[in-house]
């Protein structure tokens, strides 16, 4: 049977308050749990076991880099300085700085070497030179010698030129340039116009050639005006070419870097005194490069 409420007496539930009904005000209360009953340990801080985790995750990475982050021989790796140096492939040239994959008429970010030997940068020196009276030559650019010490000559250039756009430090030679393969060298850039410098076991520097290239870059800079002693300049063709230096030596040839060039030489010696790039050895073809002898070998460091 149930009663009014609904519920069944034998499922009447036990109330744990109902000895508490009768309590006056002035009664202490029972206890309501055993005292001889320990404490249970309270739950475990998420954000503890979190820091505990994190330390040790710190501690095994440390340990790994360690053993991960070092030379065969044992010596932490390190970035290395690098200068970016250029390639002439497939008959065309690049400006320091960039590449130019055979086949590609884009350049892409070139390959670099780390620098071989720390040297000072070159600062303005001497009497300032006009750009007219910076005539290229065999032997010298105006009247700046090759084979001087490159701080003072170099100097004198940036005095006359300003800031140069690109200094490469000291690296090692590929040949590019016309220096000795493995030999250390310096290539310093004013927009088209290039010099290279030789740099000895001692540390003395040589200015030692140069190079005028429309494929360089930057011809919105007054170095691409530069002309030779007889006024030979950058997009003049192979008729003017020809027409500049009567009594000259004038070879058109090809060549398996720069596809075709120009050497001028001495008609009485045969000395090569000029070459450079041309875009063809027809009489429209025109001066794509001038370039001082190489330097490999010419002077004596």
């Amino acid at each position: 049977m149930s009663d009014g409420d609904g519920y069944d007496d034998e499922f009447d539930t036990f109330d744990p308050y109902e000895d508490l009904m009768d309590l006056t005000g002035t009664e202490s209360l029972p206890a309501l749990e055993d005292s001889n009953v320990p404490y249970a340990a309270p739950p475990r801080s998420p954000l503890l076991t979190g820091l505990i985790v994190g330390l040790l995750l710190v501690v095994l990475s440390i340990a790994a880099y360690q053993l991960i982050g070092r030379d065969d021989d044992g010596t932490p790796t390190t970035g290395s300085t690098s200068t970016t140096l250029t390639a002439e492939g497939n008959g065309t040239q690049s400006p320091p700085g960039t590449t130019q994959e055979p086949g590609s008429s884009s350049t892409t970010e070139g390959p670099t070497t780390s620098a071989v030997v720390d040297l000072p940068e070159f600062t303005a020196s001497g009497q300032p030179v006009d750009l007219a009276d910076l005539t290229l030559a065999v032997d010298s650019i105006g009247p700046i010698k090759l084979g001087t010490s490159a701080p003072r000559s170099v100097g004198r250039l940036i005095a006359s030129l300003g800031t140069p756009d690109e200094d490469s430090g000291a690296v090692i030679s590929t040949g590019e340039y016309g220096s000795c393969e493995g030999d250390t060298e310096r290539i310093v850039r004013w927009g088209p116009f290039i010099v290279i410098i030789i740099v000895d076991d001692n540390r003395t520097q040589t200015l030692a050639g140069y190079r005028l290239s429309l494929l360089y870059g930057g011809l919105d800079s007054p170095t691409a005006d530069l002309q030779t002693l007889s006024g030979l300049q950058l997009g003049n063709s192979v008729a003017e070419l020809e027409r500049t230096y009567p009594g000259f030596d004038i070879e058109l040839k090809p060549d398996p870097v720069l596809e075709n060039i120009f050497e001028l030489r001495s008609g009485n010696t045969g000395n090569l005194l000029l070459w450079g790039p041309i875009s063809s050895a027809d009489d429209s073809g025109f001066i794509r490069g001038i370039f001082s002898p190489d330097a490999c070998g010419r002077f004596s460091l």
